[in-house]
């Protein structure tokens, strides 16, 4: 039996603390310079955890991105007061029996049309979301929804492409572009959509001092054919504004080895100012388009044919989405209040309404005991017409109307089981005589 000398050990702890040494120095180095080997590793590493996190939506066990607990009783239609609208109808976007779909309801939870839809059928080429592309059906969901007079409607799969189906769920288009957000209509035709460009780490970036790996947000003008008649840079708006001190504003150091999330804006939404309200605002002209971009807590508004940012402002929301046009010169948006890492049992979310031209604000809808919400990712509002809103509380997984007084007036919860809601992600109201459809059926 050979035996262990002190030179012998001295030889192989030696050896051993050189190999580590090397190694983690090697680490550290590819570390620091950000190069394609420690990209590399980084990848597979995140691949690895992925994996056994994904497992449940891999083997199509539990759809778990889709769930959340339970914060309220009941399924369906839990409130319809008498005085909610009885003839209008809404539309909703979210999970619904297993599958991303959009349902078209009556008050009382009467489905009138269904749009069940499956990533893999309608996009089986995912070249154009790269790495990113859904390794299954459950791996991505629809955010962004609008419906058109003849029964049909145009989605989103979240950055994952543009759709339209028709009444019947027929697949009328479909754009390999990585559209996002939300889907609003322009009174010139076709609609206004968020976009995304994405570059690598081996391309020049376009926004210094921000580097590659990047996303680049897009204004997107969508033609009724499906086409792209317009595609504007946001992050392009600020260099020709000379803004770019605001994009640069986070405190962030800007070495090469910078660890952030690739987004430089994060834009969520994009409204058209129709021109039967652009007397009551001002500073703007018909046309012009409010914008949302999460990662300044700011809203501005952008001419986009001169591509002039007219205005802007940064809070008092904090990673807010979905701000509108109100009649009377005022906007309204949604304010979720708190960071997506944030952990507290207060529900803080509100709605806020603030006056561009004094930038004066307060809160609409949440400020009082029994308006409480919370959703820290995404949330949709929509002023009524008779000056309540219908809100989505995305992470509640709850669509509810109020009336001008703040009173929940009807409500609808997207029950899952006994202990978890299923997402919505979207609801809108259309009144009965929006639609132009005689007969909903297919037959």
């Amino acid at each position: 039996m050979k035996q262990f000398t002190p030179s012998k050990l001295f030889f192989i702890l030696t050896s051993s603390i050189l190999i580590l040494g090397t190694a983690f120095g090697y680490g550290l180095y590819h570390a620091h310079k950000d190069t394609r080997v420690f990209r590399g590793i980084r990848y597979v590493m995140k691949s690895v955890k992925g994996v056994f996190a994904e497992a449940p939506t891999l083997t199509g066990g539990r759809p778990h991105h889709f769930l959340q607990p339970s914060r309220h009783a009941g399924s369906n239609v839990t409130i319809n007061k008498e005085e909610a609208e009885k003839t209008d109808q809404i539309l909703l976007a979210g999970f619904f029996d297993n599958s991303n779909e959009i349902r078209l309801i009556k008050r009382d939870g009467t489905v009138v049309n269904r749009w069940p839809v499956t990533f893999s059928r309608i996009f089986p080429d995912t070249r154009h979301m790269g790495l990113k592309a859904p390794q299954t059906d459950w791996n991505i969901d629809i955010h962004g929804v609008y419906a058109l007079r003849d029964g049909s409607v145009v989605f989103n799969f979240e950055y994952g492409g543009l759709v339209k189906l028709d009444r019947c769920n027929n697949v009328v288009w479909a754009l390999p572009v990585l559209s996002h957000h939300s889907v609003e209509p322009s009174q010139d035709g076709g609609l206004w959509v968020p976009g995304q460009r994405r570059y690598t780490g081996d391309e020049q970036s376009m926004f210094p001092p921000f580097t590659t790996p990047l996303s680049e947000d897009t204004i997107m003008k969508i033609a009724a054919n499906g086409a792209i008649k317009k595609e504007i840079s946001v992050p392009e708006l600020f260099y020709k504004n000379n803004l770019v001190y605001l994009l640069t504003s986070t405190g962030e150091s800007f070495y090469n080895n910078l660890q952030w999330d690739e987004e430089i804006v994060h834009l969520n939404k994009i409204e058209e100012l129709p021109r039967n309200l652009a007397q009551d605002f001002s500073l703007f002209d018909s046309g012009d388009l409010l914008l949302s971009l999460r990662n300044y807590n700011m809203l501005l508004v952008v001419d986009p044919e001169t591509e002039t940012i007219k205005w802007w402002t940064v809070g008092p929301w904090v990673r807010q989405h979905d701000p509108s046009f109100k009649a009377g010169g005022t906007i309204v948006v949604f304010n979720n209040n708190i960071y997506r890492e944030e952990t507290t049992t207060n529900l803080v979310s509100n709605i806020i309404e603030i006056d561009p031209r004094t930038n004066d604000y307060k809160v609409i809808y949440g400020g009082k005991k029994g308006q409480e919400m919370l959703t820290r990712l995404r949330g949709k509002q929509e002023v009524t017409i008779k000056g309540g809103l219908l809100i989505t509380e995305f992470e509640a997984g709850r669509a509810f109307e109020t009336n001008a007084r703040g009173d929940v007036i009807w409500e609808f919860i997207n029950r899952y089981d006994k202990n978890n809601i299923a997402e919505i992600t979207e609801a809108r109201i259309y009144a009965e005589n929006y639609f132009n459809v005689e007969d909903w059926s297919c037959m």
